[in-house]
């Protein structure tokens, strides 16, 4: 006879060792003091882990191409849209950080695992989501350096560039197989541009921090909406099949006659960059982006 899998834990544990009270998107929740056993369950999760020097035990694949050397080391848990509770109550975690698009509905069990803090952020509100992850794995004073040193190169850009602000719209532009995607100011790289007070194309100059949509799907039809004085363009596949489709997309698409067509193309001023300007939530990819603003605009 088949051994069946041992039942999923459906009440809230209780913490044995001293903890520390976090207030996130669902409530309060008191988490380890040193948490040793992380599982994280979001590209937000992963990256304020990973940027804060740590190491989860598992965690979410779709996450930027940045930490692809850290992830050989940590449990693959899939897809953060594909939640296993099964493969996360095996790797015994005393702490689960996750975002509340992904992980609301199963609060309640992953709770019943290990003490579970989400965030409630959507990618332009990443300071928030960062300082709720930092709070959570005890290293607010270490994240708060990390955003004053944002901070100090937002104003190092704004005194470098001085006019150049205002006087050069810059555009955000994802290529999916299918689609183009253009990034509003409250994307994650739209809300940098917004704090350096970059200037954008009228197609992309909307979008209100903490509300959506941060992004507009568009047909190629209306490819001249991606227009700008400066382009940045990316890729992303949340799978290997996907991201290989992006990236025919954007050869393809680079030598479309309407797409040739465009200001910042026929200026040669389309720079393609990496994925951090998409999938990413912490100062230290955001100064990411303030350096490939500076290797390009900074001329």
């Amino acid at each position: 006879m088949a051994q069946q899998p041992a039942p999923l834990p459906t009440t809230p544990t209780v913490a044995t060792q001293p903890c520390r009270e976090i207030q996130h998107a669902m409530g309060k929740t008191c988490v380890p003091a040193n948490p040793q056993r992380i599982v994280a369950l979001s590209g937000f999760a992963v990256d304020a882990v990973f940027s804060l020097g740590m190491k989860p035990v598992g965690a979410v694949t779709n996450v930027a191409n940045l930490w692809a050397d850290e992830m050989q080391e940590v449990t693959s848990l899939g897809l953060d849209e594909q939640i296993n509770l099964e493969a996360i109550l095996a790797l015994q975690p005393d702490l689960i950080l996750a975002s509340q698009w992904n992980a609301e509905p199963i609060y309640g069990q992953l709770s019943a695992i290990a003490p579970t803090v989400l965030d409630g952020a959507i990618l332009g509100e990443w300071k928030n989501s960062f300082a709720i992850h930092s709070a959570a794995l005890g290293k607010t004073q270490q994240a708060e350096q990390q955003m004053t040193h944002y901070q100090e190169r937002v104003r190092d850009v704004q005194q470098r560039l001085g006019d150049k602000l205002q006087q050069t719209e810059i555009s955000l532009v994802r290529i999916l197989p299918e689609h183009l995607a253009l990034y509003l100011k409250n994307s994650f790289a739209g809300s940098i541009l917004e704090d350096i007070g970059f200037a954008r194309p009228p197609s992309q100059d909307k979008g209100v921090i903490g509300e959506e949509p941060f992004v507009i799907a568009i047909s190629k039809e209306r490819i001249q909406d991606t227009d700008g004085d400066v382009i940045f363009l990316w890729t992303y596949g949340a799978t290997p099949d996907i991201a290989q489709s992006a990236q025919s997309a954007l050869q393809k698409i680079q030598t479309d006659p309407l797409w040739l067509q465009l200001n910042a193309v026929q200026q040669e001023r389309v720079y393609v960059v990496s994925d951090y300007w998409h999938v990413a939530s912490t100062p230290m990819q955001a100064m990411l982006v303030i350096d490939d603003l500076l290797k390009y605009l900074d001329r």
